[in-house]
């Protein structure tokens, strides 16, 4: 069934946001309507773009948000679509990554145009020239990018509004949070900043932001959350890239979101440094309605930390895990077990601790697979670009090419990725499937798995989401 034509000038387009609402639309949204143009988005990680067939033909400026790896993967697609169905349409890729990848998007005539960092002034004033007809190659507007025209990311203080989701898919279409005893609840979520102020080598947003970060006005942040309350959500997730960046605005707005909303429940994510730093803090947040902690864990390797300049060490994760169970939170590590500093004896002690610390149901197995992503202009390139291992920028998929030193490894990253995909398209319960990534890794190193080595189901489970993340 097709949508009823109302065609706007501008169409914004996402493709994937972490399973949630994308505030990657709602807040440029705002901001088009504000100047009185007429905006509409489309989010693909629920809709079919050609129930918009229609939209798309009469749009004059397309944009399409890529604030992530998988999104940006999608949205080369989309965009192709979109170039079939108008092909006199300004599309314009907006978010780290498009920025990151401006030169492929022009090459494949996938973009006219890119915005990365703090977007939204950018995209209004995009807006108006390429609706007006004088946007101009060799001159775009400020923060916008072009093949003949340069374009830092906008790394200026925006003044933020509250997001508009009025025309956005409804929250049960997007992945739900599951208490500790199964319960499922609509789930909503929001930013409290952008950027961050560290610099880990391998992370995209230190190759945009290089350290700088910015905070959204608390009264902003309320008003998106009471609008997502009155729309039935019941659970708000904190995408910040470190909820802990500003621990006092952080703080302010769990204690106001609290006081006005005391049976909402809320996850953020936090650096482990920060989880250190401000332990003070976990029994505040659990007592305010915190469900559970997100952190980039990485792996135990002091090595590979140290390489990708992440600030913990093996200790300190311990540390953390410790600080957690004590505050009663969920600790959802995020990893990264395949790089090219990473050894075989590294991920066996890595299933080691995940399964002698009970932390099984706590990881998606997705992580287990996850492997080194080395965008072009990665911080990663300062130090290694002539390494070994390294090989040519795969444009395509917006990543260098790099082989393990260890062909061992490279194997074992293929089996376990076939494991786990097969366990994502079949529904596989946590503990089977990672009986099962165990079985292939002792067995490529040779080694059988400690006796006794049954996994079973934690109880109360823990609280999470219903969707599996990937970056």
């Amino acid at each position: 069934m097709s949508i009823a034509i109302n065609c706007p000038e501008v169409l914004l387009i996402s493709c994937y946001e972490l399973g949630h609402q994308p505030f990657s639309l709602a807040s440029p949204l705002k901001f088009l309507r504000d100047d009185g143009m007429d905006a509409a988005g489309i989010d693909l990680a629920v809709e079919d773009i050609e129930a918009y067939a229609e939209h798309i033909k009469f749009a004059r400026l397309v944009l399409v948000s890529v604030r992530m790896h998988n999104a940006l993967r999608l949205g080369v697609a989309a965009s192709k679509r979109v170039r079939a169905l108008n092909p006199q349409a300004h599309i314009c890729f907006y978010g780290d990554y498009a920025g990151l990848n401006s030169e492929y998007l022009f090459e494949e005539h996938c973009a006219d145009s890119t915005i990365s960092g703090e977007f939204e002034s950018a995209i209004v004033d995009l807006a108006r020239v390429v609706i007006e007809d004088c946007f101009q190659y060799k001159k775009p507007p400020s923060g916008v990018r072009t093949v003949q025209s340069m374009a830092k990311p906008v790394l200026q203080r925006t003044s933020f509004v509250v997001p508009d989701r009025a025309d956005l898919p409804q929250f049960d279409s997007y992945a739900h949070f599951r208490d500790e005893l199964g319960e499922l609840h609509l789930a909503g979520s929001t930013e409290t900043s952008r950027g961050c102020k560290y610099v880990c080598r391998h992370c995209p947003v230190t190759s945009v932001y290089h350290g700088k970060f910015f905070v959204v006005p608390k009264d902003i942040v309320m008003a998106d959350i009471r609008n997502q309350v009155e729309h039935g959500v019941r659970h708000i997730s904190f995408n910040d890239p470190d909820f802990l960046n500003g621990p006092g605005h952080a703080r302010r707005i769990v204690g106001a979101m609290h006081a006005e909303f005391p049976e909402l429940t809320f996850n953020f994510t936090a650096r482990i440094p920060h989880l250190l730093r401000y332990k003070y803090l976990l029994s505040e947040m659990k007592s305010a309605g915190c469900a559970f902690v997100i952190s980039a864990m990485e792996t135990l390797s002091d090595n590979v930390l140290n390489v990708l300049d992440k600030g913990h060490s093996r200790s300190d994760i311990m540390l953390v895990l410790d600080l957690m169970k004590k505050a009663k939170i969920s600790w959802r590590p995020s990893l990264l077990p395949f790089t090219p500093w990473s050894t075989l004896d590294d991920y066996l002690e890595l299933l080691d601790f995940v399964h002698t610390h009970d932390l099984v149901q706590n990881i998606d197995s997705v992580q287990f697979s996850l492997r080194l992503l080395i965008p072009p202009g990665s911080a990663l390139l300062d130090q290694h670009a002539n390494a070994d291992w390294i090989g040519n920028l795969d444009a395509e998929n917006f990543t260098y090419r790099w082989n393990h030193p260890d062909w061992r490894m490279e194997q074992l990253w293929s089996q376990i990725n076939k494991v786990v995909r097969q366990s994502q398209n079949e529904g596989i319960d946590y503990s089977k499937t990672f009986t099962a990534i165990e079985a292939l890794a002792y067995t490529m190193a040779g080694k059988l798995p400690p006796f006794g080595r049954i996994v079973s189901q934690k109880r109360p489970i823990p609280a999470g989401l219903t969707e599996s993340w990937f970056c």
